[in-house]
């Protein structure tokens, strides 16, 4: 592995104490987790409480209405879930932002990284709300492993290099170009993460299929297909592109093709505006 990789993955901040006391908590407790416990833990932390709260009164969730206590939050989300938006967030936040090696604007990419948690939501929470509490975390972090290649590239000095590389391809080869570069693919890295923060196994695998939902194991293939669709949709370079919203369509029909059952309709009338007319065009401009 590049030296300079494993140095990213060792100088990773440590998550703070209440989110590992509260992942300990979860994770050897089995069958036998208590609710009351688990906000036992979490009410430790002030500005743990207020994050949940924000984010459980957030159209991520949609509830009908507001939620004021951590027992309503734990209760109305479940441990599990609750565990790993706890992580999602927790790592988010720890993380300088600059993606200017890979030509993007970090501006425009860090919203096109909310709009990919919006649209996750806004399409599945009426048709398959356990399934949208479940992927939130995973797209909340969808683009971190390309946030922290870029830093790698920034760190290495070797940002300028990729950057004029990545142009001459047009932006065409990106993963062949993080593998010459850091050994590794944004999407492969993220994977890796995943596993290195022990989120839930399921959540990890769905990530590893992202690219390949096809191969997933049927118990995570719909989760799998579920943010295959979201990463194409919202392809940091080209997102919401008439070639990208055709291409999240076909990987719908593949899905029911899988036995996987997406309501395409209501797929069509989530999507934002921009897609929809996009379906119309031909091809990118």
């Amino acid at each position: 592995m590049n030296p300079l990789l494993l140095e990213t993955i060792n100088d990773l901040p440590p998550l703070p104490k209440t989110v590992m006391e509260l992942q300990e908590y979860v994770d050897s407790s089995g069958a036998d987790l208590e609710i009351s416990k688990v906000v036992a833990i979490i009410s430790k932390d002030p500005l743990l409480i207020g994050e949940l709260l924000r984010l459980a009164n957030s159209p991520f969730y949609g509830f009908s209405h507001q939620v004021s206590t951590i027992q309503q939050v734990v209760s109305l989300l479940g441990i599990s879930n609750i565990k790993n938006v706890v992580l999602a967030n927790s790592i988010r936040s720890n993380f300088s932002i600059d993606v200017s090696p890979y030509g993007l604007d970090t501006g425009v990419f860090l919203a096109n990284c909310s709009n990919e948690v919006d649209f996750i939501s806004t399409w599945l929470q009426e048709e398959d709300k356990a399934l949208s509490n479940e992927l939130i975390p995973c797209a909340m972090l969808l683009r971190l492993g390309m946030i922290l290649l870029a830093n790698m590239l920034l760190k290495s000095g070797k940002d300028k290099e990729f950057l004029q590389e990545n142009q001459t391809y047009n932006f065409q080869n990106v993963s062949e170009l993080e593998n010459q570069y850091c050994g590794i693919d944004h999407i492969s890295f993220l994977g890796f993460l995943f596993n290195h923060w022990k989120f839930d196994e399921s959540l990890i695998q769905s990530i590893t299929h992202i690219e390949n939902p096809h191969a997933a194991s049927q118990e995570i293939k719909k989760n799998a297909y579920a943010l295959a669709v979201t990463n194409c949709l919202f392809e940091p370079y080209r997102p919401l592109s008439p070639f990208n919203s055709k291409k999240a369509i076909a990987l719908i029909n593949e899905a029911t093709n899988q036995g996987v059952d997406f309501n395409m309709g209501n797929f069509l009338a989530k999507l934002p505006q921009i897609a929809k007319d996009n379906l119309m065009k031909d091809t990118d401009e």
